[in-house]
């Protein structure tokens, strides 16, 4: 599971946040999670085992173990056979044992065990208590998250949460005060499970979402991940296993297959199917990854900042680029270290002799500068310093970035040395990296990346020749597409347009869909986008069709337009999603449509002023004003300093031919925010309309940054 934002971000569509399974298991509960269903029927269960037991009879684990019985036992102490489960008085009881309270955002939670149940009980001073079910169980160790059972088959997942080493209760959102209402609030759409975790915590997961009774008829074949979630062709081959034939069926996996198929939950990442990825399929067909290219999700030099999962992490590595792959360090059953890294072995592996990747030799303690055995003679240490997720859960970055305190004093990005010499300042960390590393480090791309990528957060306009110059010759997909994704913020500039065609045709689809997300921004459709609605994967598909719709054009493209269709359907438990089928509605002329989507879209995050900004919009664009003037009202009183509130109002006057009404607001927009220059080319149009020449001039040249 994962540290939900509070709020949904709205202002582009963020890839949907895979939940993490890294989560250990003592060995001596591993049984306790293989009690299978007897019966052949269905099972009644609130949170069963399965939703079909002869479909797990087929497939599970239990059918492997006669000639695999080293890897299913080795599979049973995994994260991925623990990942998901239902309560257990054997494994649960401890945690509710006392009844345990835990205060959040000033109210009081209260976990008890009432029988056989567990319970969730919201204690209100001021009115009656309210009791939830607790019915099943995220992960094992460090920590365990439980889920109540809602109305609509809702599992939510509650932001109390069991710290198992502790043996304590612990508020994985601690001081940020969430409220009913917001999309991160435990009983919220941020926190369902159903959307956001169950696809990498069971086996052949089915979300079957309603959108009409807003509702989950969700099904699964097994808690946990299980065999066929990995190895593919597992049908045929026990089938002919049963009858003497022990070779046919299971195919070895390319490692660009492996890797598609362990990033699937190793990602932040949008889904673009309805759950359709099979074994052996390739990620891009069926996810859209995030990148640095968004910010607040790394730092600048690609570093986790928010939880990230791994996936792009690696891949924007030079370990990844290398043809490093992540069963050369894992054990794919038990996900264990192949080698212990407390003595550098399993890096050393390849880095004492070169190995088959050629990769640099290295000696540790000359390369480290600290004596052998320390702390700061471990790579892992150095080049995968572990950031703090939910209060008590440590992450390794897998971007193998090496520590930089420099970029710490000019950026605020972290660094390694200062994580372990607590008792030194920054000053004193930049003066020993400079001494032993200053001139490699200042050549680095990371360094030159750290500073083009920071300029560009912040729409300097010297990133734009930084990114174009790192662009030109940069060898690892995963950088390029990050690249074109900030470059896509200085369109319709015509050196950055010329850039993004140049790179339309890139071997690597994430490089291409980013291309395609940056020409969507041209004033005019680009031909570019219309041939990329053909794409040989999916995600720039997708793309290109979300270009097209953002204009309120047709899909000429067949395949892509029920590509889409598909796509908005199935994330119809979105905010964004509803709000796109809501601007399809508004061009169809269905206004009653458009007041549902938004509706159901802003009781997802009904505390989010973005929500009313964008709903605000697509009312306005169905001719719904009156409504539009409401929402933008509403989240302006939520958001008194946001300038757009005022300055969308001016526009829906000026629409409505109240002038006067709209330079009202327009001279408040640009109060509030002087350098907001449309707000002033917009006045400056309206002064004219009111036959006021002087201060249509003077609002002019303001326009124009004089």
């Amino acid at each position: 599971m994962l540290p939900f934002p509070r709020h949904w971000v709205h202002a582009t569509l963020i890839a949907l946040i895979a939940p993490a399974f890294f989560l250990g298991c003592s060995e001596s509960d591993s049984d306790a999670y293989q009690a299978t269903p007897s019966n052949k029927e269905k099972s009644t269960e609130v949170f069963p085992y399965s939703h079909d037991s002869d479909r797990l009879a087929q497939i599970t684990h239990e059918a492997c173990v006669e000639c695999h019985a080293e890897e299913v036992e080795q599979w049973k102490t995994s994260h991925h056979a623990k990942a998901n489960r239902p309560t257990s008085m054997q494994l649960d009881a401890r945690a509710f044992t006392p009844v345990r309270q835990i205060e959040e955002s000033g109210v009081t939670y209260e976990m008890a065990l009432n029988g056989t149940e567990f319970e969730l009980r919201v204690l209100n001073p001021d009115g009656p208590d309210l009791t939830y079910k607790l019915v099943g169980v995220i992960g094992e160790t460090p920590i365990r998250q439980y889920l109540a059972v809602l109305p609509g088959n809702k599992f939510q997942t509650i932001s109390a949460t069991y710290d198992v080493l502790n043996d304590t209760w612990i508020d994985v959102f601690a001081g940020e005060n969430r409220v009913p209402g917001e999309w991160g609030y435990w009983t919220g759409q941020g926190m369902n499970w159903n959307a956001n975790c169950a696809y990498c915590h069971t086996t052949e997961f089915d979300k079957k979402f309603d959108f009409e009774s807003n509702s989950y008829h969700t099904t699964w074949v097994q808690q946990g991940i299980s065999c066929i979630e990995c190895h593919i062709g597992v049908d045929e081959h026990l089938e002919a296993a049963r009858k003497g034939d022990y070779t046919t069926g299971l195919s070895q996996l390319s490692r660009e297959q492996t890797e598609s198929n362990c990033f699937t939950c190793h990602s932040r990442r949008d889904q673009l199917t309805a759950d359709a990825f099979e074994v052996g399929d390739d990620f891009h067909d069926h996810f859209d990854v995030s990148l640095p290219d968004q910010p607040g999700i790394y730092y600048a030099d690609g570093q986790i900042l928010d939880e990230v999962y791994v996936h792009a992490s690696f891949k924007m590595s030079r370990m990844a680029h290398a043809g490093v792959s992540c069963t050369d360090c894992h054990n794919p059953h038990t996900l264990e270290h192949v080698l212990p890294f407390e003595n550098n072995m399993l890096c050393m592996r390849c880095h004492e002799a070169g190995g088959t990747m050629n990769a640099p030799i290295i000696k540790p303690v000359e390369h480290s500068f600290h004596k052998e055995g320390s702390t700061g003679n471990l790579c892992v240490e150095c080049h995968m310093p572990q950031t703090t997720y939910m209060q008590v859960d440590p992450r390794a970055d897998h971007g193998f970035h090496s520590p930089d305190p420099l970029m710490t004093k000019e950026l605020g990005i972290p660094n390694a040395c200062s994580k372990c010499h607590k008792d030194q300042d920054l000053d004193w960390a930049v003066e020993h990296a400079e001494n032993w590393y200053g001139e490699r480090l200042e050549k680095s791309r990371q360094r030159a990346r750290a500073r083009a990528i920071s300029a560009a957060y912040e729409y300097r306009p010297e990133a734009m020749e930084a990114l174009i110059k790192l662009s030109a010759d940069e060898e690892i997909d995963a950088w390029q597409a990050t690249y074109i994704g900030l470059l896509a913020n200085y369109v319709p500039n015509e050196q950055v347009v010329a850039h993004l065609k140049s790179l339309a045709d890139h071997e690597s689809p994430l490089v291409r869909s980013r291309v395609v997300r940056g020409l969507g921004r041209l004033p005019e459709l680009d031909s570019i986008i219309i041939d990329k609605l053909s794409d040989t994967k999916r995600n720039v598909r997708i793309n290109a069709a979300r270009a097209m719709a953002s204009r309120n054009q047709a899909i000429p493209d067949e395949q892509a337009a029920e590509e889409w269709d598909s796509y908005l359907k199935f994330n119809a438990d979105r905010p964004q999603s509803l709000l796109m089928q809501a601007s399809r509605a508004a061009v169809d002329n269905r206004p009653a449509d458009v007041q549902k989507f938004i509706a159901r879209a802003l009781l997802m995050d009904s505390k989010n002023p973005e929500m009313y900004h964008q709903g605000a919009i697509l009312l306005s664009t169905a001719g719904l004003n009156d409504a539009a003037t409401r929402y933008l009202n509403t989240g302006w009183e939520m958001a008194p300093q946001n300038a757009r509130f005022p300055y969308s109002l001016g526009l829906l006057a000026a629409e409505t031919g109240d002038l006067n009404k709209a330079v009202g607001y327009l001279e408040e927009t640009v109060a509030m925010e002087p350098e907001f220059y449309r707000a002033w080319y917009n006045l400056a149009l309206a002064y004219q309309q009111l036959n006021r020449p002087e201060d249509a001039a003077r609002a002019q040249r303001k326009a124009q940054g004089q």
